[in-house]
């Protein structure tokens, strides 16, 4: 009777570990759609249908689109992409996506700006390169003066584990900005489910040497 609840144990612990897997991935799929392409920031639509976003993306990142290869600067909104797409680090999943006209409260280079926003000061990430209209010119992050009223198309990542539905991306307007994260520990890393799988693998390694013990030993 032992032996069987051991193995019982062995079984569920196995089964929770590959559950906890699948969840550590997220990828663009085999084929994927350009959304959005914003100073080295990279918005997909994924096989999916789940929408991602790829920050601080390598110039020298490839891209296939019909068997021929692509680099980051010739990506376009629309373009569709036929392999993986891999650049060194994860994506984040998008919960939502909106347009705004706001005035700037304050910035923070190299990638902070603060906006005054209908729920009050909120504050977002400017991704590398990027630049904002202003009177007809292009101005980066360093040149933006408070009380200037900027477009920009807000990003919001979902919480890690969350599971939300896609929004429907609207037609980029003015600068792509990013929600910043709260900043609690281990925010926006899959760090906590490696350490739950790595629970869950070990409770395994227990309970298999305890299975193999002779019976004389139990």
């Amino acid at each position: 009777m032992q032996t069987s609840s051991r193995l019982k144990l062995a079984t569920a612990l196995v089964l929770a570990a590959s559950a906890v897997a699948p969840a550590l991935a997220v990828t663009s799929g085999p084929t994927s759609t350009v959304v959005y392409v914003a100073g080295n920031d990279l918005v997909l639509k994924a096989a999916d249908g789940k929408i991602l976003n790829y920050t601080a993306v390598p110039a020298s990142t490839t891209f296939a689109s019909a068997g021929k290869p692509l680099t980051f600067a010739q990506l376009k909104p629309g373009t569709e992409l036929s392999a993986p797409v891999s650049t060194g680090s994860d994506p984040q999943v998008v919960a939502s996506i909106t347009v705004m006209k706001a005035k700037v409260y304050g910035t923070a280079p190299p990638d902070g700006i603060t906006l005054t926003t209908p729920q009050g000061a909120k504050d977002f990430v400017v991704p590398a390169g990027a630049t904002f209209m202003v009177g007809g010119k292009a101005l980066p992050l360093t040149a933006l003066a408070s009380d200037v009223t900027i477009d920009a198309t807000i990003i919001t990542p979902a919480a890690d584990g969350a599971d939300t539905p896609a929004p429907v991306p609207p037609p980029l307007t003015g600068t792509l900005l990013i929600t910043k994260a709260d900043e609690l520990p281990l925010a926006g890393t899959n760090l906590p489910l490696y350490g739950l799988l790595g629970f869950a693998m070990l409770l395994l390694g227990f309970a298999m040497l305890h299975v193999r013990k002779p019976a004389s030993e139990l």
